[in-house]
């Protein structure tokens, strides 16, 4: 089983690029990316960025784009991977990479679709046919996607929860699984027997699926309002999808309280709650709970807090419904969302029914249908797009939020079905792009796909109409925010296509000059700066090759220098190669890097990049993170050799290995390249670690057998009174540095 460990740590090392694994970018639903480095206000420009293509597919697509960096695919072959889901109730696997001519690695169909006729008639919502509606979600650890697809059977619609393999498309977990569920209850559908049953002919799924407490949660609203409905939360087992572990209807004695959420996920905590928004019905706040802000536990049960606006009665008459959110800032319980009249919502997610726990700011006098979030250090810009209105930033600290905007857009945009997307450098001023697909859906005309400067909205970079010729977008879809993932933006579209924008090949590309935009720790993304040893991330444009390169050994065994003809110096120092693609390069920190600055220069087929400077310390300690995001769950062996999870945590008292990279020098010294083949060269420095905030006694840190030296192995025993739960705090103090906050392992009782 270590070896298996091993080979996650690989596919971490062999690439750092990002991975976008479900709707709205993350669990806290923040519709951001903050480890974007190629895309910024300076690089995308009329003339740097444009349309590379389109992902056909064959249906109209609702969902987010998925992506999974460095999969093994067909044969063993690794690639970047964007995952599409249709109305057509297909599933494709298509190469990011590739995109004259596009490569399709897999496709499959999940059965035949619903006709919309038979669900709204003529004057539907929804035109043509349902099939996945909502945005999936991936488990990396699990190797699988998992999609839920309204299927007819027998002229009957049929809801089935798949758990499809990221590599090959085929069903896993004892998957499909037809989605089944029934409540006590006196609420509209009830039955003699005093139940509420889930009704599929009655409900759509359009939020985004959840991933949490080795759970896949799927939540279901009404066709436009059409009673009877309710809002359902159904919960699987992740590792067997056919067992059913929780159910929550927000209406069971009364009507309505759809959870929609314009197609947003439920949230989720690092305590394993559940945030979700439902929508017009009835209300009594003990166990009718419609037009609420929810917390909900892992399984299904009563709320265990809630906030109803004082209002509730008028806006759920008027359909004034709840329509955006939820959302967290990250590392927060701070609760985000917004309405059909134009307001925003910050709630204290620790303090829902007290006095004062919610601020409600009037953000527009158009509707809201979604919003973004750039979260910094437990506070958010907020960008929101009321109807009628131009885009708008407010600033919220803490639980509080200044009434009045500060940035706005010049122009106004007359739809309010739109996507929404931050990508940025995590808190790096001037690196934000606030990316916006807007668009009449209803017409089916061409969309318009507007970047702005996140750091004033009245500054438009770039949009899709300057150049229609080579940029024109697609007709929109409805709600589905762009996914902005390693230089490209991928965005859906009713045409049948996903539309994809990214920098531009210049003309006569072919020995273009690269350029660093930033050079980052490999495994937490930190950018102050490098120690001796340290894998690191180097990104920018034309770095490397267009087709990614993984690690290669030379002829006496150590990591090559060169890879696919190109090379980074560091002061002139060749350093061993990791993995190389134009817009990303990993490598390793000579162990004879002098301390203060120095320069590091990238070569590709025989131009330089400008010197770009670092400074070169003792140690910058980081652990390695199971999803390559540089947070959350780490890359952790338990001691009975299975890969520490939610659904695996380790014991208190037991021992578990970690990895990590930047501890510096190594006594023996380390050698340059040099794969460790057993002399375990141990860190110069002092290495301690806290779980839980407790310290936890090392066993061993030194090198990894089988692994590039700069990459350490860490084996901790628990604290025996250690806390316990799904996210434990884990760090690791190497001399003076100390790892990247937000790591976590898995911990269950004894």
């Amino acid at each position: 089983m270590k070896s298996i460990a091993v080979i996650v740590l690989f596919s971490v090392l062999s690439h750092a690029q990002v991975n976008i694994l479900t709707a709205n970018g993350n669990n806290d639903r923040t519709n951001s990316n903050l480890q974007e480095t190629q895309l910024s206000p300076a690089t995308v420009t009329s003339s740097a960025f444009g349309k590379l293509g389109v992902l056909p597919v064959d249906g109209q697509v609702y969902s987010q784009p998925l992506i999974v960096s460095g999969l093994s695919v067909s044969g063993g072959t690794t690639h970047n991977v964007v995952f599409v889901t249709t109305m057509h109730n297909s599933v494709y696997a298509f190469d990011a990479d590739a995109m004259s001519p596009v490569s399709t690695l897999w496709q499959v169909n999940l059965g035949a679709s619903v006709p919309a006729l038979l669900l709204y008639g003529p004057d539907g919502d929804i035109a043509n046919e349902i099939g996945i509606l909502s945005t999936g979600v991936i488990d990396l650890q699990r190797g699988v996607l998992y999609v839920v697809a309204d299927t007819l059977v027998g002229g009957t619609p049929v809801f089935y929860l798949h758990a499809l393999d990221l590599a090959t498309g085929a069903e896993r977990l004892n998957g499909p699984v037809a989605l089944t569920a029934s409540v006590p209850g006196t609420g509209s559908e009830a039955r003699p027997d005093g139940t509420v049953p889930f009704d599929p002919m009655q409900h759509i799924q359009r939020p985004g699926l959840l991933l949490a407490n080795n759970s896949v949660y799927v939540a279901f609203g009404s066709h436009g309002d059409q009673d009877p409905y309710h809002g359902w939360m159904l919960g699987y087992d992740a590792s067997d999808v056919s067992r059913q572990l929780g159910v929550y209807i927000s209406t069971p004695d009364g009507n309505a309280g759809s959870f929609w959420q314009s197609g947003r996920g439920p949230a989720a905590d690092e305590l394993g709650n559940i945030y979700a928004v439902t929508a017009n019905g009835d209300y009594d706040g003990i166990r009718n709970f419609s037009q609420s802000f929810l917390k909900l536990p892992a399984k299904g049960s009563a709320p265990l807090d809630w906030f109803t606006p004082s209002e509730w009665k008028s806006m759920s008459d008027n359909d004034d419904d709840l329509s955006a959110g939820p959302a967290l800032i990250t590392g927060t319980h701070t609760f985000i969302g917004a309405d059909k009249g134009g307001n925003l919502y910050v709630i204290d997610g620790d303090a829902m029914r007290q006095p004062g726990s919610a601020v409600i700011i009037a953000a527009s006098a158009g509707s809201i249908f979604n919003f973004a979030l750039w979260s910094r250090g437990g506070n958010a810009s907020v960008y929101t797009q009321g109807e009628g209105e131009p885009v708008k930033c407010f600033q919220v600290t803490g639980n509080a939020v200044n009434p009045g905007p500060v940035s706005t857009a010049v122009n106004s945009i007359p739809f309010g079905r739109i996507g929404m997307t931050i990508s940025a450098n995590g808190g790096q001023e001037g690196s934000g792009i606030l990316w916006e697909s807007t668009g009449d859906y209803f017409a089916g005309t061409p969309g318009t796909l507007h970047a702005y400067d996140a750091s004033n909205l009245a500054n438009e970079v770039w949009n899709s109409d300057t150049n229609p010729a080579r940029d024109l977008m697609p007709p929109v879809a409805k709600f589905a925010s762009p996914t902005v993932a390693n230089g490209k933006v991928y965005v859906p579209s009713f045409a049948n296509v996903v539309a994809v924008y990214g920098l531009l090949s210049p003309p006569g590309s072919v020995g273009v000059t690269p350029s660093i935009s930033a050079v980052a720790h490999a495994a937490s993304y930190s950018q102050d700066a490098v120690a001796p040893g340290e894998v690191v991330a180097i990104f920018g444009s034309g770095l490397g090759p267009p087709i990614p390169a993984g690690l290669q050994l030379d002829a006496s065994g150590s990591v090559a220098t060169t890879l696919a003809d190109t090379r980074v110096l560091f002061d002139g120092v060749a350093s061993p190669m990791i993995f190389s693609s134009a817009g990303q390069i990993d490598a390793v920190v000579p162990f004879g890097a002098a301390a203060g600055r120095v320069p590091v220069q990238v070569q590709y087929q025989g131009q330089v990049s400008a010197p770009f400077p670092v400074t070169v310390v003792p140690a910058v300690s980081g652990i390695f993170s199971a999803d390559a995001s540089g947070a959350g769950q780490a890359i952790i062996l338990n001691q009975d050799g299975g890969i520490n999870s939610p659904a695996l945590p380790a014991a208190p008292g037991s021992v578990v290995t970690l990895w990590a990279t930047g501890a510096g020098q190594l006594s023996p010294s380390g050698i340059d390249g040099a794969v460790d083949a057993g002399n375990l060269a141990s860190p110069v420095l002092l290495v301690q670690a806290q779980i839980g905030g407790q310290f936890a006694d090392v066993l061993y840190a030194g090198g990894a057998p089988g692994i590039v030296e700069g990459v350490i192995q860490v084996n901790l025993r628990i604290p025996p009174a250690s806390q316990t739960g799904a996210a434990v705090p884990l760090v690791l103090r190497v001399g003076n540095s100390t790892s990247q906050p937000g790591i976590t392992l898995a911990i269950g009782s004894q």
